[in-house]
């Protein structure tokens, strides 16, 4: 009987092992299945967006097709919607999905097909927080009936207090996430921002214009602006600690300089001066002779070739290279088979809309926040931070939210901020 009972608990412990091998090495799944009057295909990939699962998602109605994605984990779980709550109004359709445990993971979805003059145009879907004050009128009803699943509008408003930390800067206490460690520029260092606000000064006087200067991960990069003609020496700063190191270089160093752009621990800058790209190393704190005026580097996504006169003019690298479609000027995308395009459309000279694909289907896209400077967006993870106008925000699943006003932004476009995620 012992031998028994002794032989049922290894194969119990051998079962669950298996199981527990099967699930952890579980690459996704693909199925279909209908809520009502939708028909849903589910996309599971594991460990490929922002490093943790992401489901993706395709509903057909009668009328219409929406697709999106949700960033999260449900255990490998399939068919996670639960029901598809749906509201038609004139040539505007709107869903919001409830997902397993009765769970609100996204603003309400909607699309005018009104808007989709022909069949070339992208589609534009957008969050109910999103749209004109007419149309959510229209529909304050669909709204109150989501009520009884958890959802509520104000969880994508901005409502965060703020106070004043001097003259010039305000800080919106409510919205710093606690892992995330914000950087921005003063006229002698650097400030940061997480549990508590503190500076770290660099020069002995304010320098207004820097051109040489650049966040990597953790790390800000800037040359030493107390020397006046020439340099040797870049100041590294960890903006999670505000410690500072030094890099040296052998060469002496113009201060007519481009910084060409990041890769891992690598900083890469072209020289105008000597005409000569240069590396630092952040982990072998060195900086490396590249190559001279006839072999440039360029990263687009894979190493190329760049001439001179791309390099003199400023030319960037461009992680995140991608096909621009009609009517926008500017794209990136974030992955490949997951994740996610960018598209930025001109406002007007100063302001710029952003705008999310799915790469799956690029065909639709949903408006996301407006940015007055599209070089300085940063992606991590599932947080969007950008600058808009004199104030530093970030896009989320719950909206946009506002971290930091600079009025110092309305007179100097020059300063600069970085995110680092813990």
């Amino acid at each position: 009987m012992k031998y028994l009972f002794k032989t049922l608990l290894i194969l119990l412990a051998v079962l669950f092992g298996l199981k527990f091998f099967i699930h952890l090495f579980d690459k996704g799944h693909e199925v279909s299945y209908s809520s009502g009057n939708f028909k849903v295909k589910e996309i599971l990939k594991t460990n490929s967006l922002y490093g943790s699962d992401s489901y993706y998602f395709e509903l057909s109605h009668e009328k219409f097709k929406m697709n999106f994605q949700i960033p999260t984990n449900y255990n490998k779980a399939e068919k996670i919607i639960n029901t598809i709550k749906y509201e038609k109004i004139s040539n505007m359709y709107c869903i919001m999905p409830v997902f397993k445990g009765n769970k609100i993971l996204t603003d309400i979805m909607c699309i005018d097909l009104q808007d989709k003059k022909n069949k070339s145009e992208l589609l534009e879907m957008k969050f109910y927080r999103d749209l004109s004050n007419d149309k959510k009128k229209v529909l304050s009803g669909f709204v109150k009936s989501l009520k009884k699943y958890g959802y509520d509008v104000n969880d994508y408003n901005d409502s965060a207090s703020s106070h004043k930390l001097s003259n010039t800067i305000t800080l919106y206490d409510d919205n710093i996430v606690e892992n995330h460690y914000i950087a921005a520029e003063n006229y002698k260092g650097l400030s940061l921002y997480n549990n508590k606000q503190s500076n770290v000064k660099l020069f002995d006087n304010d320098v207004y214009k820097k051109s040489v200067k650049i966040f990597s991960d953790k790390y800000y990069i800037v040359a030493d602006y107390n020397e006046q003609y020439s340099f040797k020496n870049f100041y590294v700063v960890n903006i999670i600690n505000g410690k500072v190191s030094k890099i040296r270089s052998y060469d002496d160093l113009s201060f007519d300089i481009v910084v060409q752009g990041a890769l891992n621990d690598e900083i890469y800058f072209f020289d105008k001066d000597s005409e000569t790209q240069y590396k630092i190393n952040l982990k072998h704190e060195t900086v490396e002779k590249v190559s001279d005026k006839n072999n440039l580097k360029y990263y687009d996504g894979q190493w190329g070739n760049m001439t001179l006169n791309e390099a003199v003019s400023g030319k960037k690298f461009d992680r995140y290279h991608s096909n621009v479609p009609n009517g926008f000027v500017k794209a990136d995308c974030l992955g490949n088979k997951v994740g996610y395009c960018y598209f930025y459309k001109k406002q007007n000279d100063n302001l710029f809309d952003v705008y999310r694909a799915d790469v799956q289907n690029k065909k639709m896209i949903t408006y996301l926040f407006t940015t007055s400077d599209m070089n300085s967006v940063i992606y991590l993870d599932d947080y969007i931070y950008f600058l808009n106008n004199n104030s530093i925000y970030y896009y989320h699943d719950k909206g946009v939210r506002q971290v930091l006003e600079n009025t110092e932004l309305e007179f100097n476009d020059d300063l600069l901020f970085g995110v680092y995620i813990k």
